[in-house]
């Protein structure tokens, strides 16, 4: 729904930042959907990420003090990157890992599936504007490398794990690190989105135990306007790092069992101690899709079934079904009675046989928007909440569109 994406901060973010100064020489800026910070040394400003939107950008500009002499990009994903033309005017060094060119390349090549997958994500309508322009690194790097601006040290380190092209930096005389999205918030990690690429779940881990092995007394994360400080900042860093080899370890063994990925999403678990944790709540992403990720990284397609190594088109094997059972009502009565019985999922599935057959059967649309709404109601989780959501407003408008042909 519409005000979940606003609670994101996408809709004009740029007239709702929250700026703080939580130590000295670091300033934050955040909005719902990405932070930034800007560090001043004796020598000039190195800023941390550039939000998403223009507007917001230049509002930040506007409190820099001093020139910016370095950029450096987290990752490459827009809502770090696409601010920086607004910070361009003393011609900074634009610092990222060797990787970011090739996702901001990707970017541009799939822009028309970026659009529908961001209208499914964050359930907005599907815009055919074009890319955004974002300012390429001027230099790219692998590994580690350290400079000195001024008073202060900045020790960068290139990682995977949300994405190839992460990087976080530590800054020893504050005593502090900007991991961008190592962590969100508080968050459960974001390992698996169901319309992204593999993200990194073991090389995570070990890259938050890297940070853990400094003892920062402060974690900018969420881009960097979002703070952990003292043993909240050991806190989340424990957590998040035994959730991700826990879970991890449970897929692998899983997969060694030969276990199917259908029945291994329901075996999963966080570990029990960690279910309430405040450091990870599934409001973003959520366990089944740690699983399919994990599970994407070390498994093949194939699931060992002959029937799936070179499947016929979808919509083929649900006419068969549909032809054996010879009637649009008794999927239907068999969907009602599942729903009926708190099966939700599996009334969907079942009335999927007919809609993909009938793709216009009006009976059939109208049950399969009770049932995703009913799957929103209880989902806490904004990525697989908005996806039925989306759902249900596309097959609302089908379904006005039908009456309309059909008048």
């Amino acid at each position: 729904m519409r005000k979940d994406y606003r609670k994101m901060g996408i809709i004009n973010a740029g007239s709702d930042i929250v700026f703080k100064n939580p130590l000295k020489d670091v300033h934050t800026a955040d909005i719902p959907i990405a932070g930034c910070a800007w560090i001043d040394t004796t020598d000039g400003v190195v800023l941390i990420d550039t939000l998403l939107f223009q507007n917001a950008a230049e509002r930040v500009m506007e409190r820099i003090e001093g020139r910016i002499k370095y950029i450096i990009y987290t990752h490459g994903h827009y809502d770090h990157v696409s601010g920086a033309q607004a910070f361009m005017k003393d011609n900074p060094e634009v610092i990222a890992s060797k990787y970011l060119p090739n996702r901001l390349d990707r970017y541009l090549m799939l822009a028309p599936y970026r659009s529908i997958i961001t209208a499914m994500q964050f359930n907005v309508p599907k815009t055919d504007r074009s890319v955004q322009e974002v300012v390429y690194p001027t230099k790219t790097f692998l590994g580690d490398m350290t400079f000195t601006l001024g008073d202060k040290t900045f020790e960068l380190h290139t990682a995977r794990a949300e994405t190839d092209d992460a990087c976080w930096i530590h800054v020893p005389e504050l005593n502090a690190v900007f991991i961008g999205d190592l962590i969100i918030k508080d968050n459960f990690p974001n390992i698996g989105n169901p319309w992204k690429p593999t993200r990194f779940a073991l090389d995570w881990a070990k890259e938050l135990e890297r940070v853990r092995a400094l003892d920062p007394e402060y974690v900018f994360c969420n881009g960097a306007g979002y703070l952990f400080q003292g043993k909240h900042a050991r806190g989340a860093l424990n957590a998040n790092i035994e959730v991700i080899r826990s879970m991890h370890d449970q897929v692998v063994e899983y997969i060694n069992q030969d276990m199917h990925i259908t029945e291994m999403i329901h075996e999963v678990k966080m570990p029990e101690h960690l279910m309430n944790s405040p450091y990870l709540n599934p409001y973003y992403s959520r366990p089944e899709f740690f699983t399919f990720n994990v599970y994407r990284w070390y498994h093949g397609y194939f699931d060992h079934n002959p029937a799936h190594l070179l499947p016929r088109p979808e919509k083929e094997v649900m006419k068969e079904i549909y032809d054996l059972i010879g009637s649009p009502d008794k999927i239907i009565d068999r969907a009602n009675e599942l729903f009926g019985q708190n099966q939700t999922q599996l009334a969907l599935e079942v009335l999927d046989v007919l809609i993909q057959v009938e793709p216009e059967n009006i009976e059939a649309l109208k049950l399969r928007i009770q049932l995703t709404e009913e799957l929103a109601k209880g989902d806490k989780c904004l990525m697989s909440r908005n996806a039925y959501i989306y759902s249900t407003g596309r097959d609302k408008r089908f379904i006005r569109k039908i009456k309309r042909k059909k008048k």
